[in-house]
């Protein structure tokens, strides 16, 4: 009976607590995933028909929940496996002014939406790589839409991270008026059928672990923390993908994804393959970690401490 009374207390207690953040729209986020991922984009390669398609889909579903967002093109010269190229992307990016604009921290939250496009004649759609952490940024940015945030936002849809991260270069070195920032990536964040997902980033920045902890609570998903060390080697994500230029310039990140699978940078990366009650999960948690990391903001974040260089 004592039990039975204080799990019934602590029922009560939960069920009284505030929302962390809104309920995350994941029919946007969804919808996002598969028009992304479908044939028609042609792989989302940087600089392709395919990766202009995506933009345009993007600027669309981001201007029906407010406005356009503001496009940021760059170019640069990468090699990769032996071949140099240049490299014409567009960042898009969308601001959600806090309650004093301007001023104070900024929360940086992004996810790339280009992929590799057509090889050999197959397209690589690139469901989870990285159309699922597209959908969720979507959704983060309705939510704060709907809930205001105390610091400045900027969400940033990335472009060329499949090669050598060159949109994320692009955006850290604009960065330059000083102010602290956190950097929250969404890279892969689908496609385990265990239900496993990592917060990476939090052996940088221990103060972030319990807030990923409470983000979790209520998320059918099992969290883990790791790939983050040095001693994991190859297996150490802190420069993997677009949080990685923020992390070389001193920006605390916190990094989601998943373990590399079957379909990870294969044709079969295909919105069928999806796990949907997973995506919807990871979805939730981003939201819910997005809100939390606002409102712990003034503690957690850094100004960038040196530009990166060019290559």
């Amino acid at each position: 009976m004592t039990r039975f009374l204080l799990a019934a207390a602590a029922l009560t207690l939960v069920a009284c607590q505030p929302a962390i953040a809104p309920k995350a729209d994941v029919d946007l986020a969804t919808n996002a995933l598969k028009v992304l991922s479908d044939d028609a984009m042609q792989g989302r390669q940087v600089g392709t028909e395919g990766g202009m398609r995506a933009i345009q889909f993007l600027e669309t579903q981001i201007t029906g929940l407010k406005e356009a967002p503001e496009r940021q093109p760059f170019s640069r010269t990468v090699e990769r496996r032996g071949e140099v190229r240049e490299i014409n992307g567009i960042n898009l990016l969308s601001r959600i002014p806090g309650r004093t604009p301007g001023e104070g921290p900024e929360l940086i939250v992004m996810a790339h939406f280009d992929h590799v496009g057509v090889q050999n004649g197959e397209i690589y759609n690139g469901a989870d790589d990285n159309a699922s952490g597209t959908g969720a940024l979507l959704a983060i940015y309705k939510s704060f839409l709907e809930d205001r945030p105390e610091h400045d936002v900027l969400i940033a849809y990335l472009d060329g991270e499949e090669f050598g991260l060159t949109g994320a270069r692009h955006l850290v070195e604009t960065l330059t008026d000083g102010r602290p920032r956190v950097a929250l990536n969404m890279d892969m964040i689908s496609q385990n059928q265990d239900g496993i997902i990592y917060a990476s980033g939090t052996y940088h920045t221990p103060a972030m672990q319990p807030l990923v902890e409470r983000a979790a609570r209520g998320v059918d998903l099992d969290v883990r923390f790791g790939h983050d060390r040095p001693e994991d080697g190859s297996n150490d994500w802190s420069l993997m993908s677009d949080h990685g230029p923020f992390h070389a310039a001193g920006v605390p990140f916190l990094y989601f994804g998943v373990e590399d699978h079957e379909h990870y940078h294969q044709p079969t990366d295909d919105f069928e393959t999806i796990p949907l009650p997973v995506y919807h999960g990871a979805v939730q948690l981003s939201v819910n970690t997005a809100h939390l990391f606002d409102a712990e903001l003034d503690s957690l974040a850094k100004p960038l401490e040196a530009p990166l260089s060019a290559d």
